[in-house]
């Protein structure tokens, strides 16, 4: 492996500079980019201004991906999260009750990220940083007065618990990734951080923004919320399509590996090429009105999980923790409306206009 990687690190000097030249849009044309590594890599350094290593195995192709992301399998495996759910339901109805008595919330800041933060600090299995976690806010970057973003934070974080891990192996996902092999190795310090930044940063802003668009939409839709209440079984199909409409993720970076063009545009070896996972979720050719939520959507193929070998690995986590905050404050209080405008980031996706970013949503306890 190694050999391979100091070849691709030299590739990607250039590749650094470059912004994103086309955006792949099509349902399936997305799908097919995002099963095709050999034409769209995913060989690059995201997030280029806050850290200098990849996140693993999102930025590596396969072979090297799939042999990292087993080393994350066992956390995010369907049963692991599966046995997780009596705490994060727990963790939720704790949240819904504080919004019940005291009648209004910011619903980004005060019901999202504790249920996030937590969710996170659980699965992982350091309950004990929850607040820690929460205390981060909606990103896991720090903003600098000037703008900037800052990882200092994270690295921080990532390099004391993977210290205790040295010295006092547990059962916690870091110290999963301390006492990790690859190819009759231990992994070095850059894949350790690697594996720990991804699983720290890629559920965080995405699932909070999920949560808080489900508060944000049911707030002004009372019909919805009265059926969602009365029949809790439907809402994991309106999580899927909170998914789809939102798109938390709305693309993600490729390389091309040589020149190529389609509809979506033309790319030339080196370019980067973003996958729009959103536009593709717009797709009027296979979502009927897709700008509408509509939360009985039946088929519902969305891509924002992405799709093929770098689906999503935190996929069931994500889902358990809107189902369960869902299940729990719709039990804890079945009516809330908007209290003040909400503060929202909007994009066109595909001619709809689409939130992008929730910074506040305050909410009120409704009759």
């Amino acid at each position: 492996m190694s050999g391979r990687r100091a070849g691709r690190e030299a590739s990607l000097i250039g590749v650094r500079r470059l912004m994103a030249v086309a955006e792949i849009t099509g349902h399936a044309a997305v799908k097919a980019a995002a099963k095709d590594p050999v034409t769209f890599s995913s060989d690059l350094l995201g997030d280029r201004d806050v850290r200098t290593y990849r996140q693993l195995p999102l930025e590596v192709d396969p072979p090297e991906h799939g042999a990292y992301r087993a080393i994350l399998a066992p956390v995010f495996a369907r049963p692991a999260i599966a046995a997780l759910e009596p705490a994060l339901r727990a963790v939720a109805a704790g949240i819904a009750a504080r919004f019940a008595a005291r009648g209004h919330v910011e619903a980004v800041h005060e019901l999202a990220l504790p249920m996030v933060g937590a969710s996170i600090a659980i699965a992982f299995g350091r309950p004990q940083d929850a607040d820690e976690l929460v205390g981060w806010g909606t990103e896991s970057w720090e903003t600098m007065p000037d703008g900037r973003r800052d990882g200092s934070r994270l690295e921080r974080y990532l390099g004391r618990v993977f210290a205790e891990a040295d010295e006092h192996p547990g059962t916690d996902a870091f110290s999963l990734v301390a006492r990790a092999e690859l190819e009759g190795r231990r992994l070095s310090r850059e894949e350790r951080h690697g594996l720990g930044n991804l699983i720290l940063a890629g559920g965080r802003d995405t699932v909070i923004g999920l949560i808080a668009g489900a508060m944000w939409h049911l707030a002004a839709e009372q019909g919805e919320r009265v059926r969602l209440a009365a029949h809790p079984g439907r809402i994991p199909a309106a999580v899927e399509e909170l998914l789809r409409f939102l798109s938390p993720l709305p693309a993600i970076e490729r390389v091309a590996t040589e020149d190529i063009s389609g509809p979506w545009g033309r790319a030339h070896g080196g370019d980067l090429v973003l996958l729009g996972f959103a536009a593709a979720n717009h797709d009027a050719t296979v979502f009927t009105d897709p700008g509408t939520v509509n939360l009985e959507r039946s088929p519902n193929p969305h891509v924002a999980f992405g799709n093929g070998p770098h689906t999503c690995i935190g996929v069931h986590l994500a889902r358990l923790e809107a189902r369960v905050f869902l299940e729990a404050l719709l039990a804890a209080v079945p009516g809330w409306r908007l209290d003040g405008e909400p503060e929202i980031a909007w994009a066109t996706v595909e001619g709809s206009r689409v939130p992008a970013r929730f910074d506040r949503v305050p909410v009120e306890v409704a009759p």
